[in-house]
């Protein structure tokens, strides 16, 4: 009788599955992404780290995500989940579930979606923030309103993540992550608005509530109040609001509410009317050969009016069209004095004088 541990052991579809993904991520790991099982004994748990991509205000920084597979792989998508929550509008800001609708809907999940494609997506999410379904209220409140404090707050989730890596390195994730259950919300590290810079609610002298205004800063005042203001103190002055979001085309839109060509086509239209109100509708100067061709045209129709017809000498001419002969003693009359000095005139004429 065979021993008991000759025994073949026989692994799950999903376990076959997860064991595939892995030799195909480290075969083609993807910049800034690593990600390994949580312990080797449990190929179902994984620890990730992701780092902001370049050239992005999330560059330098780095975040710890978690993933439980279960036996319904490829068919579900694993569950995933921010250890080191970013402030984020598509991150939940309890849970650290980020917001994608692959995650969160089953139904937009594909069995060829990989290992590599949801860490790269979560990646991407973190510097192309989707502002349509925002998981975190304050952070899409502050892009829209604020992009000034936003990207101070982005910058201090990073250099926070950077402190929170230091204080990891050469620690085993599992003892710092599998060390608590993955339901224990408390133990993960969050980046979000310190309290005292919130709205308190506060109770006045008769007993009414009412909220409290937070402090504001007389950079973000200033920006503010430029950006909706509708003069300038100087000709050459620029909206400080609108110079902190030019390079943000979902930004401009966002806050502008029409992208940037349909803008640009508007003040055009509305210069127009302004010019039509106050100066009037002119037509344009014509050019040079369009006034020497009116000119021309004015000497021929003069020519065809005052001219008769000239008769060529070497036409063949018939007895019916041979002209009678002068009557009279043969002097010429008034009229025909008259038009031979117009013919004669109008031989002189310099074309280039018709110009000036």
């Amino acid at each position: 009788m065979a021993d008991d541990d000759s025994k073949p052991i026989i692994f799950s579809r999903a376990h076959l599955l997860i064991e595939r993904e892995q030799e195909h991520f480290k075969k083609q790991r993807p910049w800034g992404i690593e990600a390994h099982p949580l312990r080797p004994e449990n190929i179902f748990e994984w620890v990730a780290k992701i780092k902001g991509l370049r050239d992005t205000v999330w560059e330098g920084g780095t975040f710890i995500l978690y993933l439980k597979f279960d036996e319904n792989f490829n068919i579900r998508p694993p569950e995933v989940c921010f250890h080191t929550i970013p402030f984020h509008p598509n991150v939940d800001m309890i849970t650290g579930r980020p917001c994608i609708d692959f995650l969160d809907d089953y139904s937009r999940w594909k069995d060829s979606y990989t290992l590599t494609y949801i860490l790269t997506s979560i990646q991407n999410l973190l510097a192309n923030p989707n502002l349509n379904k925002p998981v975190n209220p304050e952070a899409a409140e502050m892009i829209m309103r604020s992009p000034h404090a936003y990207r101070q707050m982005v910058l201090d989730c990073v250099a926070a993540s950077q402190r929170v890596e230091g204080s990891y390195k050469g620690i085993d994730p599992a003892k710092y992550i599998g060390q608590t259950s993955h339901s224990d919300l408390e133990s993960r590290v969050r980046f979000k608005i310190p309290e005292e810079q919130k709205h308190i609610h506060i109770t006045d002298s008769a007993g009414k509530t009412r909220s409290k205004v937070a402090k504001l800063s007389f950079e973000d005042y200033h920006i503010t109040w430029s950006g909706i203001a509708t003069s300038k103190a100087k000709q050459d002055l620029k909206n400080p609001l609108l110079e902190a979001i030019k390079d943000n085309p979902a930004l401009q839109k966002a806050h502008l509410g029409l992208p940037q060509e349909e803008i640009k086509e508007e003040m055009k239209r509305q210069l127009e009317q302004h010019e039509t109100l106050m100066y009037g509708r002119f037509q344009s100067k014509p050019s040079e050969e369009e006034e020497k061709a009116v000119k021309l045209a004015r000497l021929n129709k003069m020519k065809k009016i005052y001219l008769p017809p000239r008769i060529s000498p070497t036409s063949f001419h018939t007895s019916e069209t041979i002209p009678p002969p002068p009557s009279g003693k043969g002097k010429d009359e008034p009229w025909e004095k008259e038009v031979d000095d117009l013919v004669a005139w109008t031989n002189k004429l310099d074309t280039t004088a018709l110009e000036v």
